[in-house]
């Protein structure tokens, strides 16, 4: 197999992968286990935060009880659901935070650019980072022998 269609497999697993997050992710808010939490407001665009019972965080509902607020959470987080079904938005991170996660979501509907898979440029990085480190830290050539064995 060559290097590029050796690539291209690995962009593909890699774009599977993130697919099965989105679907995880929208079965998730569909059950009720996670909801949305917050939302993170960057140049250009915006990030809901969701989190819930399953991430050890607690459930977001209308104050005091609030049945309408409740139920607006709930239209939020389906429309959300269906947003990651369609691939209009997608997983970006995931937040580990004290006893505690959340998983971000966004993507072009929400003004953000759509994330897509990118191993050549972990190659690059992965040069780059072995070049500079070892011109300016003592590093056991060994280790980074073992690095470089392990590397596709």
């Amino acid at each position: 197999m060559d290097e590029k269609s050796k690539i291209q497999k690995d962009l593909q697993i890699i774009a599977s992968l993130q697919r099965d997050l989105n679907l995880v992710t929208a079965a998730l808010l569909m059950t009720g286990q996670i909801t949305i939490v917050g939302i993170f407001v960057n140049p250009g665009g915006f990030v809901p935060s969701l989190s819930g019972p399953l991430l050890r965080n607690e459930r977001l509902e209308g104050l005091n009880g609030n049945v309408f607020s409740t139920m607006l959470i709930d239209i939020i987080d389906i429309i959300l659901a269906i947003l990651l079904l369609i691939d209009e938005i997608g997983v970006t991170s995931i937040l580990v935070g004290p006893g505690r996660f959340s998983i971000d979501v966004t993507g072009p509907i929400f003004g953000v650019a759509k994330r897509v898979p990118a191993l050549p440029y972990l190659q690059k990085d992965y040069e780059f980072m072995r070049d500079n480190i070892s011109k300016h830290f003592k590093v056991d050539s060994r280790i980074l022998n073992i690095l470089k064995k392990e590397w596709p």
